[in-house]
Protein backbone atom coordinates (compact mmCIF):
# COMPACT_ATOMS: atom_id res chain seq x y z
CA UNK A 1 0.00 0.00 0.00
CA UNK A 2 2.81 2.36 0.89
CA UNK A 3 4.50 1.77 -2.47
CA UNK A 4 1.30 2.44 -4.39
CA UNK A 5 0.10 5.48 -2.48
CA UNK A 6 3.32 6.92 -1.10
CA UNK A 7 1.66 7.08 2.33
CA UNK A 8 2.36 4.87 5.31
CA UNK A 9 -0.74 3.89 7.29
CA UNK A 10 -0.15 3.45 11.01
CA UNK A 11 -2.89 0.80 11.08
CA UNK A 12 -0.65 -1.49 9.02
CA UNK A 13 2.33 -1.21 11.37
CA UNK A 14 2.87 -4.31 13.43
CA UNK A 15 5.26 -5.19 16.21
CA UNK A 16 8.99 -5.32 15.57
CA UNK A 17 10.13 -8.61 14.09
CA UNK A 18 11.96 -10.65 16.76
CA UNK A 19 15.52 -10.88 15.42
CA UNK A 20 16.17 -14.01 17.49
CA UNK A 21 13.69 -15.82 15.23
CA UNK A 22 14.92 -14.45 11.91
CA UNK A 23 16.71 -17.72 11.07
CA UNK A 24 13.40 -19.58 11.42
CA UNK A 25 11.65 -17.13 9.11
CA UNK A 26 14.49 -17.36 6.57
CA UNK A 27 14.32 -21.17 6.64
CA UNK A 28 10.55 -21.04 6.18
CA UNK A 29 10.85 -18.72 3.17
CA UNK A 30 13.47 -20.95 1.52
CA UNK A 31 11.46 -24.11 2.16
CA UNK A 32 8.23 -22.47 1.08
CA UNK A 33 9.74 -21.36 -2.21
CA UNK A 34 10.47 -24.98 -3.09
CA UNK A 35 7.14 -26.46 -2.01
CA UNK A 36 5.01 -28.47 -4.41
CA UNK A 37 1.55 -27.45 -5.54
CA UNK A 38 -1.58 -29.56 -5.58
CA UNK A 39 -4.98 -29.15 -7.20
CA UNK A 40 -6.24 -27.20 -4.20
CA UNK A 41 -3.17 -24.99 -3.78
CA UNK A 42 0.18 -25.28 -2.04
CA UNK A 43 1.09 -28.54 -0.33
CA UNK A 44 2.43 -28.50 3.22
CA UNK A 45 6.17 -28.65 3.82
CA UNK A 46 6.96 -32.18 4.95
CA UNK A 47 9.37 -33.36 7.61
CA UNK A 48 11.28 -35.10 4.84
CA UNK A 49 11.71 -31.79 2.99
CA UNK A 50 12.92 -30.10 6.17
CA UNK A 51 15.38 -32.94 6.81
CA UNK A 52 16.70 -32.79 3.24
CA UNK A 53 17.05 -28.99 3.45
CA UNK A 54 18.94 -29.32 6.75
CA UNK A 55 21.33 -31.84 5.22
CA UNK A 56 21.89 -29.97 1.95
CA UNK A 57 22.45 -26.60 3.61
CA UNK A 58 24.19 -28.08 6.67
CA UNK A 59 21.90 -25.97 8.85
CA UNK A 60 21.40 -27.27 12.37
CA UNK A 61 17.84 -27.03 13.67
CA UNK A 62 16.58 -27.87 17.13
CA UNK A 63 13.32 -29.77 17.56
CA UNK A 64 11.49 -26.59 18.67
CA UNK A 65 12.68 -24.85 15.50
CA UNK A 66 11.27 -27.62 13.32
CA UNK A 67 8.00 -27.32 15.25
CA UNK A 68 8.00 -23.57 14.66
CA UNK A 69 8.52 -24.16 10.91
CA UNK A 70 5.60 -26.58 10.84
CA UNK A 71 3.37 -24.11 12.74
CA UNK A 72 4.27 -21.32 10.31
CA UNK A 73 3.47 -23.65 7.45
CA UNK A 74 0.09 -24.57 8.94
CA UNK A 75 -0.80 -20.88 9.15
CA UNK A 76 0.46 -20.29 5.60
CA UNK A 77 -1.65 -23.15 4.21
CA UNK A 78 -4.71 -21.93 6.12
CA UNK A 79 -4.33 -18.39 4.75
CA UNK A 80 -3.68 -19.60 1.20
CA UNK A 81 -6.81 -21.76 1.35
CA UNK A 82 -8.88 -18.82 2.58
CA UNK A 83 -9.69 -20.28 5.99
Amino acid sequence: MERQTGKRLKQLDGPEFPTLLSHIWSAFILLSNSRSMGFSGPNPITYEQIKAWKEVTQTPLEAWEVSALKRLDTIFIRVMNGK
